[in-house]
């Protein structure tokens, strides 16, 4: 058997000539790091939908199908900028969506919040 050299702790150990980490825990550690960045960035946008769905959740129980100012949205960590899609009405109405929740924009900056229902396979 030939010495390698750990990918990730760069210690020498004895193994096949293209095994590339010392150890499970080695590989791990190598492959967790390279995707630190990306693994950040879809954590970021989780918590922020996670945060615009209890804004809305939170503000619906409230004010039910009744206008809301979108500053009051805001206020409570609300961003216009993050939604998992849009929903494009019978009536014309365009709604954007996080998840089950949505608005459609109203008059003078205010939204309306609406649930729709969704069917489970």
């Amino acid at each position: 058997m030939k010495a390698v050299i750990c990918e990730n702790c760069k210690e020498e150990f004895k193994g096949r000539s293209n095994k590339k980490f010392c150890s499970s825990s080695c590989k791990n550690q190598f492959h967790n790091q390279r995707n630190k960045e990306k693994n950040a960035l879809f954590t970021a946008l989780n918590r922020q939908l996670q945060r615009n769905y209890s804004v809305l959740n939170q503000t619906f129980d409230i004010y039910r199908s009744s206008p809301v100012k979108l500053e009051i949205l805001e206020k409570q960590g609300f961003s216009t900028d993050y939604h998992t899609h849009n929903f494009n009405a019978p009536d014309g109405s365009r709604y954007v969506m996080i998840y089950d929740l949505g608005y459609k924009h109203a008059f003078d900056n205010q939204v309306q919040i609406v649930q729709m229902e969704v069917e489970l396979n």
